[in-house]
């Protein structure tokens, strides 16, 4: 019975992922380094120098205008947090044969987090030549004296490949442009070098995108991860390509060790409103090349648009295309690591995995290490042992891929897994409130195995499957210490078994701090138990529907809508009953008194700023139910057996219950403290400290 579960488990997993849309495939490129490749590359050249001795076009001026965000890029989950954004007016001026000048003239910033980051200059600047023969970023201290792929010496340190022809819409230009795709990458790949693709006007061979990152060894800070950059011209009086939209990505994190985010600045500059031929005076040139007007005058400038309106409209997700770039990249170096950072480092995956404190293992302690051998290729091993039992645990991973579109394959032995809903507790909190109080908001048993996984992408959503074989062990009370005498609660008692089985998902989620978003997710999980708790196999199925729909106001308010559902059907195991009620679902109740078969529950949530960034006030009400819709006899069977030693036969509680409740979010709504009251028969009050859960994967 477990073999043939597992066999459909599989074969529905592998009819989802196959159902993922093909990419389009682009035909043949031609060899590297073929006579078409080198004369494009020679076109391009010419091209960049005659632009400069062109006497149509004596001088310019232009305005740019940009967003600059620093946030925390997850390297597992792809999810962001915004620190700090910044918005930025330029006057952008040029005048022949290549003088260039830029005073910024409106910049202002907001924090959403504390932070002292300063950025260099050209961060905050137009690239207004292509870079010149020698790219540089960061004032040279991020990438230094990079050969350019058009430069006279290039052809000695780069291949070229002509990769496609093709018409590609540039911001702001209103008909497709004519391009040749030609690709470049390094001759030999351990030298700083450019790996990406030129797009050059088949009319007269002028560069009109840029697309590319870096090798390795081209950067000079140790921090840096990797620099995706765009660069987009427009055609202006016939023949003049000058810059219309320029994008980069540049993330960092500690070399030393694999920590589970790292530093991203997300930058887009537009230039728009050219003006040729004005008789710029020779003197606006003189000094640096990006200067500032005074301070007050940055801070009064008349931004024609919010400094939060890029983030309303598109969120805060990397642009796609800077993803592709990478992707096109690592191909054509053969899937050599582009990263920066080393190639393998001691991982800190969260701090919960590396130290955490509970009734069933007392403390906790756990080492890892990540081994990244190629691009978009990981391998990573954790081990520890938990104090109270003196027994080891472990996992073991291997991934193929990029977040959302990646194959893998995972073990584990005396893995925590948590009965319930869904994590309601950050595990920095969970452990201190365990240690200080003995309040243990997790519900353990320990899962040994091993499992297959794949991400696919399939038409805005990512579809996802695993199948697994694992064992369950059921965990015990092993640790009632607490600082100050706190009474744990009895660890549930599970249905130990050989589980088979596996998982489906499908989910779109909205843009980070996009205006109004909605997230959906629908997952399937089920299997086969093998075993003699309820002497006789337990097959089961469980689907369950989450949404959840955000709507920000312009200045500081916002509505969270949050709603969850599901059933188990079959012969259900009591570790995959849904229970809910407490802290996490809905306040104001014995936590996790409520459970069965089926459940239902909903949060509603508006928050603002009270005094920004020290208090954030908000409201909340809750509702949910839980019933017992299907007919089995597994959990009368556990009633008759009756209990075990450290550990209790819970039946909790059928029905509906509601809740309404305040709180408030203290500096940068960092730390949470809510009052809540159940409404119903049950209800009482409950005090809630919390981290803000966009930190608890890093907690």
């Amino acid at each position: 019975m477990a073999s043939r579960g597992m066999g459909m488990l599989a074969a529905l997993a592998a009819a989802v992922l196959a159902a993922a849309p093909a990419r389009a495939q682009e035909p043949a490129p031609e060899a590297w380094n073929s006579g078409r490749a080198m004369e494009l590359v020679g076109r391009a050249r010419d091209r960049r120098q005659q632009t400069q001795a062109d006497t149509g076009m004596v001088d310019y001026q232009a305005d740019a205008r940009g967003y600059i965000y620093f946030y925390l890029d997850r390297r597992d989950t792809g999810e962001r947090t915004l620190v700090k954004t910044d918005q930025v007016a330029l006057e952008v001026l040029w005048a022949a044969p290549n003088l260039a000048k830029q005073r910024i003239i409106g910049l202002r910033d907001r924090r959403d987090l504390p932070t002292n980051i300063q950025y260099h200059q050209d961060h905050l600047s137009v690239v207004q030549d292509n870079f010149g023969d020698l790219i540089r970023l960061g004032d040279g201290d991020e990438v230094r004296d990079v050969l350019h792929p058009a430069a006279g010496a290039a052809p000695s340190i780069y291949d070229y490949r002509l990769a496609d022809s093709s018409s590609i819409r540039l911001p702001g230009v209103a008909e497709p442009v004519r391009v040749y795709k030609l690709e470049v990458r390094p001759r030999d790949p351990s030298v700083p070098a450019l790996v990406g693709a030129v797009y050059v006007d088949r009319r007269a061979g002028d560069i009109v995108r840029m697309d590319f990152t870096f090798t390795p060894s081209s950067y000079v800070d140790r921090q840096l991860d990797f620099i995706n950059i765009r660069m987009e011209n427009g055609l202006y009086k016939g023949r003049f390509w000058l810059p219309i939209q320029q994008q980069v990505e540049i993330r960092r994190q500690l070399p030393e060790l694999g920590l589970p985010a790292g530093g991203m600045i997300r930058g887009t500059m537009r230039i728009s409103n050219y003006r040729f031929n004005q008789g710029l005076s020779p003197s606006l040139f003189r000094g640096r090349r990006v200067v500032s007007v005074p301070q007050a005058q940055r801070e009064a400038f008349a931004f024609e648009e919010g400094i939060d309106a890029e983030l309303r409209e598109a969120g805060l997700s990397p642009a796609t295309e800077l993803g592709e770039v990478r992707e096109q990249a690592a191909e054509l170096l053969g899937r050599r690591l582009l990263s920066g950072l080393p190639g393998s480092r001691v991982d800190l995956a969260g701090a919960t995995r590396t130290l955490r404190y509970n009734r069933a293992e007392g403390l906790a302690l756990s080492a890892g290490y990540r081994v990244t051998p190629a691009e978009r290729t990981s391998l990573a091993l954790r081990a520890g042992i938990a104090t109270a039992t003196m027994r080891p645990f472990a996992e073991a991973e291997a991934w193929r891929g990029a977040l959302g579109d990646r194959i893998g394959i995972g073990g584990y032995f005396r893995q925590p897994r948590d009965v319930g809903y869904a994590p309601v507790i950050s595990g920095a909190m969970n452990s201190l409130s365990a240690l200080l109080a003995g309040s243990d908001y997790s519900d353990p048993y320990y899962a040994s195995g091993g499992e297959l996984r794949a991400e696919r992408p399939l038409g805005g959503w990512t579809a996802s499957a695993a199948v697994r074989v694992e064992k369950h062990e059921q965990a015990r009370l092993a640790s009632d210490f607490s600082v100050f005498g706190g009474s744990f609660r009895p660890v549930p008692r599970i249905a130990e078994g050989t589980l088979t089985g596996g998982t489906l998902s499908l989910r779109r989620e909205a843009p980070e701090l996009v205006a109004r978003g909605l997230s959906l997710g629908v997952t399937v999980d089920g299997g086969v138990l093998d075993t003699d708790f309820y002497q006789k196999d337990a097959a089961f199925v469980r689907p369950r529907v989450d949404a959840a729909y955000t709507l920000r106001h312009p200045r500081n308010g916002e509505l969270l809508l949050e709603a969850s559902t599901g059933a188990a059907l079959g012969g259900v195991p009591l570790q995959a009953e849904w229970r809910i009620g407490g802290r996490g679902t809905v306040p104001g109740y014995e936590f996790r008194g409520y459970g069965g078969d089926v459940y239902g529950f909903g949060r509603a949530t508006f928050s603002w700023n009270v005094a920004h960034p020290f208090i954030r006030g908000r409201v909340f009400g809750a509702a949910g139910w839980t019933g017992d819709e299907f007919d089995h006899d597994l959990r009368r069977r556990v009633v008759v057996d009756g209990g075990q030693a450290g550990t209790l036969d819970l039946i909790p509680e059928r029905g509906g219950m509601a809740s309404v409740g305040a709180g408030v979010g203290l500096f940068y709504d960092i730390i949470r403290v809510d009052l809540a009251r159940g409404m119903g028969r049950y209800g009482r009050w409950e005090v809630i400290v919390e981290a803000n859960p966009t930190f608890w994967d890093f907690l």
